[in-house]
């Protein structure tokens, strides 16, 4: 059996340690968004390869005040971002594939307009951490061990964390100091001034294409949430340059052909999953792309007409390959009513390999397709389509945050997790370790391969269908927390991921 936790405040992420440095947060009289700086940061430290502010972030909220709130916190490719370089050698990690990190300005927008505490007090267990070390933990001795022969290559990668192993205590000085000052000088250090002309000048000896000015102009965005229904729930989710687009068409495929009225373990409805999902990937992979440099309604996605007449007519050549890459997302809620999702990211293990003041600095470059006229083609001074999204849904009676480590499996994760709450009648807590069933690899409809946990109990219907370990990692990682309308709150961690969850009265 799995349970969840039940409390009038709680936090639940991928580790302990920043569980309890937000449940901390709580206790002293902050709030969710105080607590989600803290998580936040504690998560950089003891899991700098899920995230950090070498990376990005994004927020899905809801207030006290039934107010839905969302916040971009993706950052930009650089004002001399070589094109034509990048084309011809598609590098994966390195130099070429950093943008800017938008973590702390994420922060730096979250304390102006949310906060309660000072950044001191909020930022001093991440310091802690930081300066007088933590011990080495699986999932970081994992991604070690997983990711050493593509990162060995990179000094400042192998020279900050690759001679750690399983128990070692880390410690990270430079990454401390770098906490202080901007707890005590305000986020925006961190993109002007003193200690962005270091960070900078540290990337661009590592060949990094880059100016303070890419570093100062930088700011992420208040956004729309996305908008649909399914059966008395209205959902929200991130618009692009995200995914989120991607959750709610494939929900929405799943309600018009009511493949949910099936048993759950049923192989015809799982096959129509993987089926529903190409098409919403095949639309994510056209049309999903920075805003600014290309505008679609992604409503036409959602509309009943489109999705019936591509149900009945989809045909691509694409070929595609879906990976789950590291992420880290949690919850925080308070006795005030307030509930945040938000998720941060460097995309794959360590990101880049480029490490600057022990700070891991992400590769979301590749999310750009490497093509010149597509509409996520690489450009300067744009974001790339980003894997990050974040699911709300709520009705009269409750309200659900949702999100995962995932990458591009994540629309796939949160449609599966909903679905069991909604269409099969499961808690929070069981939805999330009910046996998954993900499409990877796919050419125009063919499925090339997919992956169902052995949990499920069922059998492949032929050689594409891979059978794996029950509670595998290769399937996602969830937080999520669904809110009652009496002010207490139900949250739940994966036990995929070794996450933990913990609230109190």
């Amino acid at each position: 059996m799995v349970f969840g936790v039940i409390g009038r405040e709680g936090v639940s992420s991928q580790i302990y340690t920043a569980t309890l440095a937000g449940l901390r947060v709580l206790e002293n009289g902050g709030n969710a968004f105080d607590a989600a700086i803290a998580v936040s940061s504690v998560l950089s430290i003891v899991l700098p390869y899920t995230g950090g502010i070498g990376g990005d972030g994004f927020l899905l909220a809801k207030t006290g005040n039934n107010e839905i709130i969302a916040y971009n916190g993706s950052g930009r490719s650089s004002s001399i971002f070589p094109i034509d370089k990048f084309i011809l050698e598609k590098p994966e990690r390195g130099p070429l594939t950093i943008t800017v990190p938008g973590l702390v300005d994420l922060w730096d927008w979250v304390w102006e307009n949310y906060g309660s505490k000072d950044p001191v007090e909020i930022l001093k267990y991440a310091i802690s951490l930081a300066e007088n070390g933590f011990y080495v933990s699986e999932q970081l001795d994992k991604a070690i061990r997983s990711s050493y022969n593509y990162l060995q290559q990179y000094n400042t990668w192998k020279s900050t964390y690759g001679a750690y192993s399983l128990g070692d205590i880390v410690r990270l000085p430079r990454y401390a100091r770098v906490l202080k000052i901007i707890s005590r000088r305000g986020f925006r250090e961190f993109y002007e001034g003193k200690l962005a002309e270091e960070i900078i000048e540290k990337l661009r000896n590592q060949g990094v294409p880059i100016t303070y000015e890419d570093f100062s102009t930088h700011r992420g965005e208040p956004v729309n949430p996305l908008k649909t229904n399914y059966k008395d729930y209205t959902l929200f989710e991130l618009p692009p340059n995200t995914q989120g687009i991607t959750t709610l068409e494939l929900l929405k495929l799943i309600e018009y052909l009511g493949i949910n009225t099936k048993p759950y373990d049923n192989i015809e409805r799982i096959m129509e999953f993987f089926k529903l999902a190409i098409i919403a990937y095949d639309d994510r992979d056209k049309y999903v792309a920075d805003p600014s440099h290309y505008v679609f309604n992604p409503y036409k996605l959602l509309s009943r007409d489109y999705l019936v007449n591509r149900i009945k007519e989809f045909t691509s050549g694409r070929n595609n390959k879906l990976t789950s890459m590291d992420t880290t997302f949690f919850v925080t809620s308070d006795r005030y009513g307030n509930i945040v999702g938000f998720i941060q990211s460097i995309f794959y293990p360590f990101g880049s390999g480029i490490v600057v003041e022990n700070i891991p600095f992400q590769n979301r470059a590749i999310g750009f397709t490497p093509e010149k006229n597509h509409p996520n083609g690489p450009a300067p001074r744009k974001r790339p389509k980003h894997t990050l999204s974040i699911l709300l849904a709520e009705n009269d009676k409750e309200t659900y945050i949702i999100g995962c480590a995932g990458g591009d499996l994540r629309p796939q994760i949160h449609s599966i997790v909903f679905t069991n709450i909604v269409d099969y009648n499961m808690s929070l807590a069981k939805a999330i370790h009910a046996p998954r069933y993900i499409v990877t690899k796919y050419h125009g409809r063919r499925i090339q391969r997919a992956i169902i946990e052995k949990s499920l109990g069922i059998s492949p219907v032929n050689e594409n269908i891979e059978i794996i370990d029950a509670l595998s990692s290769s399937v996602g990682n969830v937080q999520a927390i669904k809110a009652y309308k009496e002010g207490y709150y139900n949250l739940a961690a994966d036990l995929r991921g070794g996450g933990v969850a913990l609230a109190h009265n």
